[in-house]
């Protein structure tokens, strides 16, 4: 255990959005399991408004515990918006998420902060994985999907417990489920991440599935922060590419479809391809200009958009 982290506070976050049943139960046990690592913590609880009864609950044992703090939300968002509401209440030098139900086994969260010392970002992966076939089945096609539309490899991106420098938080600003995606988007703001084996709890063997509308809000997700962290600052050529390729098979299209009637003696009515090659020739050329709407907005207010962070400076 690095020695350095006990002189150090550490700031718990628990989101308490989803599978709250056991929260409470596991108060004590999240602080017995940091007490081991560190001699300075502080425990903030941000809870949806769906459940203002566990709220309550931590809210009179906040009352024996200074180091402990209970943020109600109005209302039900994200955990992407419930870690960020969370963010600004933290005062630790080190961050660490936890979800509100047992993960991974607890004796092994100081492996977490043995890498922190050589990294900004720390993701826990479950591994060896416990859960049916089909839920290690669908993990790995979410995170090969990543991997593929970004440039980072990382193979548990559902798992919450993750651990931050305090650095970090500051530039974050996360909303709705962005959490999954919480590597990338340190990544994109220069910041050194890695991935560390944790022993998978037992209590997390989940055996239900999620309906088809939770994989495709997840598809979106993943194509928005790739949109964000990719073509955020070069709008032309995300729309550029989609558009030019459009527009290119409507103006291949309709020149064969001419090159047919001139020479051919092809008759061009009552043929549904050339209304589809025209609506590829219009949608390319209407996607290239919401590409160059995009440039023209970031370079005008280029002066408060600031792209790069300095990590350091000497001298």
């Amino acid at each position: 255990m690095n020695s350095k982290i006990q002189e150090k506070k550490v700031s718990v976050i628990i989101p308490v959005c989803e599978h709250a049943s056991d929260t409470l139960a596991l108060v004590e046990e999240y602080r017995l399991a940091l007490s081991a690592i560190t001699n300075d913590m502080e425990f903030i609880y941000a809870v949806n408004y769906r459940f203002q009864k566990i709220a309550e609950q931590l809210e009179q044992l906040a009352t024996d515990n200074t180091d402990l703090k209970v943020l109600l939300l109005s209302r039900d968002y994200g955990e992407g918006t419930v870690l960020q509401a969370a963010f600004e209440h933290v005062t630790g030098d080190y961050v660490l998420t936890l979800p509100p139900y047992k993960q991974v086994d607890l004796s092994e969260l100081p492996k977490m902060f043995d890498a922190i010392d050589s990294h900004d970002v720390v993701m826990a992966r479950r591994w060896p994985r416990l859960d049916s076939t089909f839920k290690r089945f669908q993990t790995k096609v979410f995170n090969t999907l990543i991997g593929m539309m970004t440039d980072q490899k990382y193979s548990d991106s559902g798992c919450g417990v993750r651990l931050l420098t305090a650095d970090v938080i500051k530039e974050l600003n996360l909303y709705g489920d962005q959490h999954r995606f919480l590597h990338l988007l340190t990544h994109e703001l220069g910041f050194k991440t890695t991935e560390v084996n944790l022993t998978q709890a037992r209590e997390n063997i989940v055996r239900s599935h999620h309906n088809p509308g939770t994989y495709l809000r997840r598809l979106l997700d993943l194509l928005t922060i790739v949109f964000l962290t990719k073509f955020n600052k070069k709008p032309l050529r995300f729309f550029g590419i989609i558009g030019s390729t459009s527009m290119a098979l409507g103006f291949l299209g309709l020149l064969y479809m001419a090159y047919e009637r001139l020479f051919l003696g092809v008759a061009m009515a009552d043929r549904p391809l050339l209304v589809l090659l025209s609506l590829f020739l219009v949608l390319g050329i209407q996607l290239i200009g919401i590409g160059l709407i995009g440039e023209t907005i970031i370079f005008t207010h280029a002066e408060n958009n600031k792209e790069y962070r300095i990590k350091r400076i000497i001298n």
